[in-house]
């Protein structure tokens, strides 16, 4: 079973949170939108539109299709639709891309703020501060033959949202006019800095000298070896089977982007766009 290589062009409408981490008071965004964020989003957008999703056990089946059926890369902001913009390959980055909200809870009987709990949330802003448009783009793999059950899947897009603080109104991208699905050749096709193959699992070549652009294993089974860089682990909300939300069970130390390749590696596409070894590397 093959797979279908599309290049997603979204354009972003409301500020943007991916959860990091806290410094202070400080909420720091992500630079980039991980491809778990985009399978949950699909997920939720799936069970949501085709589905009942008022039990928790569409979610999970849903989910677990997504998981089979589709590999996500991870989502770079970008100026023009076209290509890219890294944190390290350009120093006024946080300049343009970034911004901030400061809120806090109020105490009505006093009319003042209440102790300990001003915050600033950081965003990936809708629009630089020069005023020019942010898209967010990166790529996607889907099976040829898909179940209906997630068939729809490109219907589901178009009422997308992304990261936290959606329920007031943030995270909100779309696609059109502009923004595009473009399916692009299976097999050697050159996206960015990555030579694209697509075999029963979606493989890709990273030349030496150059940055990754997804987490990659950095220690189990299936670690990537030939990279240089810092790690962290990879710790986010789960549903739980029995109801309710808790933390990764199962946390995994990867490289985070930005880490550089010192010699040229073949990886394969994880569930969540977290790369691993391929088999005959393992």
């Amino acid at each position: 079973m093959g797979w279908q290589h599309y290049r997603l062009v979204f354009r972003l409408r409301s500020p943007l949170h991916i959860g990091y981490r806290k410094s202070g008071n400080l909420m720091e965004t992500r630079r980039y939108v991980p491809g778990k964020n985009l399978w949950a989003a699909l997920t939720a957008r799936l069970t949501r539109d085709y589905h009942n999703g008022s039990r928790g056990s569409e979610y999970r089946r849903i989910g677990d299709l997504v998981r089979e059926h589709f590999r996500f890369g991870y989502l770079w902001p970008s100026l023009d639709g076209e290509l890219p913009c890294f944190p390290w390959g350009d120093e006024d980055f946080d300049y343009l891309f970034l911004g901030g909200l400061s809120s806090t809870a109020l105490e009505h009987d006093r009319r003042a703020a209440q102790d300990g709990t001003l915050h600033d949330v950081e965003f990936i802003a809708p629009t630089t501060r020069t005023g020019e448009p942010v898209y967010l783009i990166g790529d996607l793999w889907v099976r040829d033959s898909l179940p209906a059950d997630v068939a729809r899947w490109k219907e589901s897009l178009r009422s997308f949202a992304l990261g936290g603080e959606q329920g007031y109104g943030w995270g909100r991208v779309q696609i059109g006019s502009k923004t595009r699905l473009l399916q692009e050749e299976q097999e050697k096709k050159v996206i960015g800095d990555l030579k694209c193959v697509a075999n029963d699992e979606v493989v890709i070549t990273v030349p030496a000298k150059r940055r990754i652009t997804a987490h990659a294993l950095a220690a189990g089974d299936n670690a990537v070896t030939g990279i240089i860089g810092p790690v962290e682990p990879l710790v986010g909300w789960e549903r739980r089977e029995s109801g309710g939300y808790g933390l990764t069970r199962q946390v995994n130390v990867a490289y985070a982007p930005g880490a550089v390749v010192s010699e040229e590696i073949r990886v394969r596409v994880g569930e969540y766009g977290v790369w691993e070894a391929t088999v005959d590397d393992a």
